[in-house]
């Protein structure tokens, strides 16, 4: 009987602590949903997309409002919270000139402010443009960007971001007022939070290293290779902090660029890519073939 007891205390105490959960999360999401719509009363002309809350330099809580006005333009509005109520003032305004941004918010340090990155890639060659905003004395500050980098991709970290452009990869540490570059790290030890699971090398991808050195490819584990129509070729250099840069060209039609290095099979037949020291090199350049199969 006492165990029948205890067991049904077990369940109650769970059931009560699920609701608890779930009413703090609807709370959460009807909090969201108002300040959207307190927001919106003051861009009566744009079109919401998201809301994102944000850490000023001073450790207050800020509203990052993107949107779309009249112009089909994308707007930044900063606003923040004005004495005890919930009442809100635009503190400041910009426009991108990105073609299809996405965003993301991730924290600089332990004590005061979290950023907003900016991003979007663009062209055949995948170009990223990126820009990184802080909130500080009511204003919303570039502190870091990059433009037109080829076969781009940004990855952010706690305190900081990897950017990688083709092979190479750089590392950003946030140090209390800037950015700056750290070509220690190895981005094996950094928690990977921004690449999707799909995008992810699993056991349906194939592994091909390559070292680039004085200006050559100097090792290259395999030139021809076998897919399946769905499976994945992952390229990874093993020296990409090494000065020498490559940049990869691939054919377009059965394979396409997920990022990262990562290459999705998507149709039968045979695709190759280039590797091209120094970027203009074809006299020292590698090709893998790349056969394509039916899943």
């Amino acid at each position: 009987m006492n165990k029948v007891i205890s067991l049904y205390l077990i369940c109650l105490l769970f059931l009560l602590f699920s609701s608890d959960i779930s009413f703090a999360n609807e709370a959460a999401v009807h909090a969201q949903s108002d300040i959207s719509n307190r927001l919106s009363l003051y861009l009566p002309l744009n079109k919401i997309l998201n809301v994102y809350p944000v850490n000023n330099s001073d450790g207050n809580k800020c509203w990052i409002v993107v949107s779309i006005d009249e112009n089909n333009l994308t707007d930044l509005d900063l606003f923040s919270t004005v004495g005890e109520g919930i009442i809100f003032k635009n503190l400041d305004r910009l426009v991108l000139n990105y073609q299809n941004p996405t965003f993301k918010v991730f924290p600089l340090d332990n004590n005061n402010p979290s950023a907003l990155l900016v991003w979007d890639r663009e062209g055949s060659g995948a170009f990223l443009n990126y820009k990184i905003f802080l909130v500080k004395d009511g204003r919303l500050v570039d502190i870091a960007e990059g433009e037109s980098l080829f076969q781009g991709s940004i990855k952010t970290f706690d305190g900081g971001y990897e950017l990688t452009s083709s092979d190479k990869r750089w590392f950003f540490v946030w140090n209390s007022d800037k950015f700056e570059k750290n070509i220690e790290g190895d981005f094996l030890s950094y928690p990977d939070n921004f690449v999707s699971d799909a995008n992810l090398p699993d056991g349906n991808t194939l592994l091909v290293t390559y070292r680039v050195e004085k200006k050559e490819v100097s090792w290259l584990s395999n030139d021809r290779v076998s897919l399946k129509v769905g499976q994945k070729l992952f390229l990874r250099r093993l020296n990409p902090l090494e000065d020498t840069t490559c940049r990869i060209i691939y054919g377009y039609g059965n394979i396409s660029y997920q990022g990262n290095g990562l290459f999705l099979a998507k149709k039968q037949g045979t695709a190759t890519i280039t590797l091209v020291p120094g970027g203009y090199d074809w006299s020292k350049a590698k090709t893998i073939t790349v056969t394509i199969s039916a899943s």
